[in-house]
């Protein structure tokens, strides 16, 4: 039986979260989750709609609630995903210390000019810039190392694939793509693999099969799995797709967080 964990969900404290938390913990207790870590929006790059909504005493008394609420049931693990904190890092690490967090995501959402990247306008840029921008600007984020794993490491793809008409794989950057992974397992964090993919355009996990291969073959070993569900419908889709993507390029283990330290558990 596979051991089902979903480390990256976002309840109605976050944002663009439909759902409380407890109907959240419900889901996936439903759906035979082992583990879970509620992974909250905070956009760290300047004061913005998720860095002004996040409510940190409120996302501490709820996560108090739901564990003792549903102690034996499930484990739930206090996480946050922290986008762009190499742009404010004195923020960042106030962020991380103010709370004992278990797992914390590091996502890059916003380009050069605080540009979201579900808001660029495409017609302006050619498929490679995009790419070597995004590339760039993950660069900075790993060197920072505010985080234990980087979420949906090609999140680009999630924006562009309908209007370029195409697969797109940052595979195509080999070298970069090669550096970067080599300063995140050097540093001693991790990647997530992202169901949310397989729900959108691009139909693939993100990352996809040829970056998880390639991050394993450099000596990769965190690896989480997360929905980055929005509403307790999500919780746990796809999680089986990303065990059976991490069995077939030979990890035996995926990792949990506690207290910011990596634990690995069987797969299977």
């Amino acid at each position: 039986m596979y051991y089902l964990i979903d480390y990256h969900i976002h309840t109605s404290i976050s944002p663009d979260g439909k759902d409380s938390i407890i109907q959240v913990c419900e889901s996936a207790i439903n759906k035979g989750l082992k583990e879970i870590a509620i992974t909250e929006h905070c956009e760290m790059h300047r004061k913005d709609w998720a860095s002004q909504y996040y409510d940190l005493e409120k996302y501490k008394n709820q996560i108090l609630e739901v564990r003792e609420n549903f102690k034996g049931k499930i484990e739930i693990k206090a996480g946050l995903e922290l986008g762009q904190p190499h742009r404010n890092l004195k923020e960042s690490e106030e962020l991380i210390g103010s709370f004992n967090y278990d797992y914390i995501i590091g996502s890059l959402h916003k380009m050069i000019n605080n540009i979201d990247l579900g808001k660029l306008d495409l017609t302006t840029i050619t498929l490679d810039n995009l790419c070597l921008e995004y590339l760039q600007q993950l660069d900075q984020m790993v060197v920072c190392g505010k985080f234990d794993c980087v979420g949906h490491l090609d999140l680009i793809k999630r924006y562009s694939t309908n209007y370029y008409k195409q697969r797109i794989t940052l595979i195509k950057y080999y070298d970069f793509l090669v550096d970067i992974l080599k300063k995140i397992i050097e540093n001693g964090k991790g990647i997530e693999i992202n169901t949310s993919g397989l729900r959108q355009a691009p139909k693939e996990t993100m990352p996809g099969l040829d970056v998880i291969k390639l991050y394993k073959s450099l000596g990769g070993e965190i690896i989480t799995i997360g929905s980055d569900s929005h509403n307790k419908s999500d919780v746990g889709k796809n999680i089986i797709d990303a065990l059976k993507l991490c069995e077939e390029v030979g990890f035996k283990y995926i990792t949990t967080f506690n207290n910011r330290k990596p634990y690995w558990k069987k797969i299977y």
